[in-house]
C-alpha cells in the first residue's frame, strides 16, 4: 500500500532521524503493531507490515488526521484522501481495513 522498506521511510517527507526510525520501527515491532520479514525478493532488506493490532488503530488515525486538517494546511493528495473519508469513513475504513488484511500472512 506505500512504504515498507527502511530506506522508503527514511527519504519520506518527514526527514526522520536514522536513529530515531530504526528506534520506533524495533518498539512497532515490539508492540506488536508491524512485523518484521526478510523481503523474499532482497534478501538484505526488511518489509515491515502492519499487524492485525496496527490494523486496528486506523479508525483512530483518520480521526487523528481528520481533526489536523481542520487546523493545519496539507497536500492535495492528503484532501483527497481527507474528503473520501469525510464522504463515507466506514466505508473508507473498510477499504483500507481490506487491503491491509491482504498483506497480512495467513
Amino acid at each position: 500500500m506505500g512504504k515498507r522498506h527502511y530506506g522508503e521511510f527514511l527519504q519520506s517527507w518527514e526527514q526522520i532521524a536514522t536513529n530515531i526510525l530504526a528506534n520506533r520501527l524495533a518498539l512497532l515491532e515490539k508492540e506488536g503493531i508491524v512485523i518484521k520479514n526478510v523481503d523474499p525478493v532482497h534478501k538484505s532488506k526488511f518489509i515491515y507490515k502492519l499487524s492485525q493490532k496496527g490494523i486496528d488503530l486506523l479508525p483512530i488515525l483518520i480521526e487523528v488526521v481528520l481533526w489536523a486538517v481542520k487546523y493545519y494546511t496539507c497536500t492535495d493528495k492528503v484532501k483527497d484522501w481527507v474528503d473520501h473519508a469525510k464522504r463515507d469513513r466506514e466505508g473508507f475504513i473498510n477499504e483500507v481495513t481490506s487491503r491491509l488484511k491482504e498483506e497480512l500472512p495467513n
